[in-house]
């Protein structure tokens, strides 16, 4: 708990706390803490945001209306099947994003600090994630599970508190990796930036790419559910 609050506090000292005298268990209980929150808050989600209201609600966003409007109703239907059919999948990854984040996280930066030429053990940088995820994620999660998503009334201070955790997050990474790898500040913003981009965004990219690819072949094919 100690550095938890040290984390909480400074990015820096809490980072230099964890490093320090952060275990692996530790870690692995705080972020399955985190995931059980998580869970929570994916469930609450399923609840609040239907896949329905999301592909022919009021609230839907102007894309998906704009993509609508321009396929017609039967291609629409087709879109809105292979959506409704992923959607369990993306309530389970959300219910799982902290034990990935976390694991995900980690790996990414260690890559990144081998790319640039810093070889340190990975199991530190582990422990660090771990305790760091729990520190930005459980409130952002409990907060989101007891306010609510989508239309719900607290749902966007939910927002402003997960945007928070995100950020800090993000700069415990950067002092982390500052102070793990001996690199200069901008060096570790350098590796931080490598690792989000060649390890998040680029996979990212292709998973979306890929998922317009078989979308936009369905609709060539005039794929019907059920034949």
């Amino acid at each position: 708990m100690n550095e938890l609050l040290w984390l909480a506090r400074s990015p820096r000292r809490g980072a230099e706390a964890v490093l320090a005298r952060g275990t692996l268990p530790a870690a692995v209980v705080l972020v399955l803490a985190a995931t059980a929150v998580a869970a929570v808050n994916a469930a609450r989600f399923a609840a609040d945001v239907p896949v329905s209201s999301v592909l022919f609600g009021d609230s839907r966003s102007p894309a998906i209306a704009a993509l609508i409007d321009a396929l017609g109703r039967d291609r629409a239907a087709i879109v809105a099947y292979l959506i409704e059919q992923s959607w369990t999948a993306v309530v389970v990854v959300t219910a799982l994003s902290p034990l990935l984040v976390w694991l995900l996280g980690a790996t990414a930066v260690q890559g990144a600090a081998r790319l640039d030429g810093a070889r340190r053990p990975f199991r530190p940088i582990l422990v660090l994630f771990g305790y760091a995820i729990a520190l930005t994620r459980i409130p952002a999660d409990g907060a989101a599970a007891v306010l609510g998503s989508g239309q719900a009334a607290g749902a966007q201070v939910a927002q402003l508190i997960g945007t928070a955790g995100l950020v800090w997050l993000a700069v415990i990474a950067w002092r982390a990796i500052e102070l793990y790898y001996g690199l200069p500040q901008r060096r570790a913003l350098i590796v931080l930036l490598i690792a989000i981009v060649v390890f998040y965004l680029v996979p990212l990219v292709l998973i979306v790419g890929s998922v317009v690819v078989l979308i936009v072949a369905a609709i060539v094919l005039e794929y019907v559910p059920g034949h």
